[in-house]
């Protein structure tokens, strides 16, 4: 965990509080607050779901998602799984999520791009097939776990990775994300302003505090 953090300010940037961390350790009284929360899908994933739980209002502000995969419901798994490295499942394919306007094109594959034969071929082949079998039907569960727990088709557009994404375990963001406190805003950052966020849309979001969730890896 970092400490909060108050760094210097632009003369038109957020006047309020601002905390980094990479978990919410109760650093700042948030019980009659309204919270934004900037950052990627697996800090958000650790941050969101305690600060949810306190914060009066909390508005989520997140780049680059991840795939999640729920927490099987085994003694002690929980507390393994954060020992591990936050890396330790790798990076999964992108969804089949149908693109938008402006989304950048699925990269293409080539006879260039393929490994050159030797000795050792068939068993990079082998080696690359298990791997990709093992990535795809960890996506699907992750996919699945998508579908299941968050019912609006826009907020799942936007939870869904469109290029390779990391993967992680988390059982309680989703959830958070459902509470009738919680707001996921889709739109970009434009830029800060002195009572909140400006998003490229033109709206301003006013905030009573800002927290940027930061990934521990």
């Amino acid at each position: 965990m970092s400490a909060p953090i108050r760094g210097g300010r632009a003369p038109d940037a957020y006047e309020g509080p601002v905390i980094h961390c990479t978990h919410w350790r109760d650093q700042y009284e948030l019980d009659r607050l309204h919270v934004a929360v900037i950052g990627g899908g697996a800090a958000l994933a650790t941050v969101v779901p305690p600060v949810a739980a306190q914060a009066r209002r909390v508005t989520v502000f997140q780049h680059d998602p991840v795939w999640i995969l729920p927490t099987p419901p085994v003694p002690g798994l929980r507390l393994v799984l954060g020992r591990m490295p936050a890396d330790a499942l790798g990076t999964l394919p992108a969804g089949s999520a149908p693109p938008l306007p402006g989304d950048p094109s699925a990269p293409t594959t080539g006879a260039a791009s393929r490994p050159a034969a030797g000795p050792g071929a068939p068993v990079r082949f082998g080696l690359d097939v298990l791997r990709w079998c093992g990535q795809q039907t960890l996506r699907r569960v992750a996919a699945a776990n998508l579908r299941a727990q968050v019912g609006d088709s826009w907020v799942r557009r936007q939870l869904t990775p469109d290029q390779r994404a990391a993967v992680r375990v988390h059982g309680r963001y989703y959830r958070a994300l459902r509470q009738p406190n919680c707001r996921l805003i889709s739109w970009p950052i434009a830029r800060l302003a002195p009572l909140g966020i400006r998003t490229v849309d033109g709206v301003e979001h006013r905030v009573d505090c800002i927290i940027y969730a930061e990934d521990a890896s």
